[in-house]
């Protein structure tokens, strides 16, 4: 991938970290306005903007934590690509996706993304997201991912279900439903784990999550288990790069 290309990416992800970090407030605006080169904030305008980049990423003068920050680059590049895939190539058609955290430390699951199917029916994948940027194979940290959808999954959309009932209609009722249809491994539920690396560990083939398969016999029928690894050159240096462009809005 051309540098020039890795370094849009990078631009649209701390755009899309602010916008998660800040909704509609005048901070986004004015974050934007000095990344497009705009004179610095001072005073009032500063703080209204270090106050949402402090979430997750810190101030320059006090970094956040590495893996931390590692693993929410990971979660707005899962956020991004599930966002765009409006049809899957079982027919589902996307209908809703939980937001990725502000804060990748806050306890609870990664995400949830709703599709329909035929016949207007709601079904649902919940998502664990892992950075790789350690030694060892890939198919590790799949495991562990995999291992904790299987011993949380649970309480995981336990802690989604009283904000997702507030949707209106069958999206609001679906998420009523999600711990029971999880319990019963309906064909309406399903998995999926998304792992974000450099390009020296991208896998050439889909055995690295052989244990997303063990883990879930059941969810057996075609997209009901998912697996994602989106790999860069240098996962670590992108991450870094990331965090820069958004300390730029300062």
């Amino acid at each position: 991938m051309p540098a020039s290309d890795l370094t849009k990416a990078a631009h649209l992800l701390a755009d899309y970290a602010m916008e998660i970090r800040c909704g509609a407030a005048p901070a986004l605006q004015l974050w934007r306005q000095r990344v497009a080169g705009g004179p610095a904030h001072t005073g009032r305008d500063r703080e209204r903007v270090e106050a949402f980049v402090r979430i997750g990423f810190g101030l320059p003068a006090e970094p956040g934590d590495d893996g931390h920050l590692q693993g929410h680059i990971s979660e707005l590049l899962w956020g991004k690509v599930v966002n765009e895939r409006l049809t899957c190539l079982d027919g589902r058609a996307l209908v809703h996706a939980t937001d990725v955290k502000a804060d990748v430390a806050e306890p609870g699951g990664d995400g949830v993304v709703v599709y329909e199917i035929a016949g207007g029916v709601l079904v649902f994948r919940a998502w664990e997201i892992k950075k790789h940027e350690q030694n060892g194979a890939l198919s590790g940290t799949i495991g562990r991912a995999s291992e904790q959808l299987r011993t949380r999954g649970t309480t995981y959309l336990a802690k989604l279900t009283a904000p997702g009932t507030l949707h209106p209609g069958p999206l609001g009722a679906l998420f009523a439903e999600m711990v029971d249809l999880w319990l019963d491994e309906s064909p309406r539920a399903g998995v999926g784990v998304s792992v974000a690396t450099s390009a020296h560990h991208a896998p050439t083939s889909s055995s690295p999550f052989k244990s997303l398969a063990s883990k879930f016999p059941n969810y057996s029928a075609p997209g009901q288990r998912e697996g994602i690894v989106i790999a860069v050159p240098n996962f670590t240096a992108f991450a870094n790069e990331v965090r820069d462009i958004v300390w730029k809005g300062l």
